[in-house]
């Protein structure tokens, strides 16, 4: 579905990620974890191809629902219930089904042709069924029938964002990146939330503090670690990725306890060396040499 192929990220001057190759596959759940900074946001941006790698390609086979820290949700007089439609256009169509139905009200000889054929377009959509289950997605995620009859506009921020959750769920994207998908949400849409993302079977990549939906959702964990540039992959759930994380934790720190000893001794050697010009190139080399050890 999703195929990164060495990807660099870079913020600035700075390097995020370098070289990364990654797939996403129908079934994944993967938790994108992280210190701040580190530059998750910026991934998942690339990702849902909504900016470009410094280096590398990104390929979407399939569609994708992006869900941003801070959506923009465009034209602010459209009805939240429109808005969650869009998800699979089911908007237009509804838009066009009740300019249809006016039509004929006013005598339009020709409206109830149309009619006829918005009809069939609606019933390939899913008909009002799927305008229902759309109704059911928003309720879920605290957003009740009152609040999808009013414009954008007079929404709060977390009652768009909670709009756009709704039309992304909804849409049945073949992939879902989710930046903070918790944020605005009260305890009972959150419960919600865990559930249907534990039971999504296409591809998944969530941006989470909250560590029980990542516990109860993810089956994978990439760990984007800031000091090394890289993705750790982890192809497991929350609590043994924690476990595992900690192991390989204690092993960096005993390999660079060990480096920066080998390193401290060949600095010391050069420095003795350096002041005999017989010995200044290989002086030189064993600076390279513990300067290639940290380095690692």
């Amino acid at each position: 579905m999703l195929t990164a192929t060495g990807v660099e990220l870079r913020a600035g001057a700075r390097l995020l990620l370098e070289n990364a190759t990654f797939r996403v596959a129908p079934g994944d759940r993967v938790g994108l974890v992280g210190r701040n900074g580190a530059g998750k946001t910026t991934l998942a941006r690339v990702l849902a191809g909504e900016g470009l790698p410094a280096a590398g390609a990104v390929e979407n086979r399939g569609s994708v629902g992006y869900l941003p820290q801070d959506p923009r949700t465009g034209d602010l007089d459209v009805l939240a219930r429109d808005r969650v439609l869009s998800g699979r256009g089911l908007d237009v169509v509804m838009a066009d089904l009740r300019a249809a139905e006016s039509a004929m009200a006013d005598g339009d000889s020709k409206a109830l042709a149309r009619y006829s054929a918005v009809q069939e377009r609606l019933h390939v959509l899913g008909g009002y069924a799927a305008e229902a289950e759309a109704a059911s997605v928003a309720a879920s995620l605290g957003l009740p029938d009152r609040v999808l009859g009013q414009p954008l506009r007079t929404l709060s921020g977390g009652q768009r964002r909670r709009v756009e959750l709704s039309r992304i769920l909804f849409s049945g994207a073949d992939t879902l990146l989710l930046d903070e998908p918790t944020n605005h949400l009260d305890a009972d849409s959150i419960t919600w939330l865990r559930g249907y993302m534990a039971q999504h079977k296409g591809g998944l990549i969530v941006i989470s503090h909250d560590v029980e939906l990542l516990d109860a959702a993810v089956n994978k964990v990439w760990y984007l670690d800031a000091n090394r540039s890289v993705v750790d992959m982890y192809n497991m759930g929350w609590k043994t990725y924690l476990e595992a994380r900690e192991t390989d934790e204690r092993r960096r720190r005993r390999e660079r306890a060990n480096a920066e000893k080998k390193a401290g001794a060949l600095m010391a050697q050069a420095d003795k060396m350096r002041a005999k010009a017989t010995k200044a190139v290989a002086a030189q080399n064993m600076t390279r040499r513990a300067e290639k050890l940290l380095g690692g």
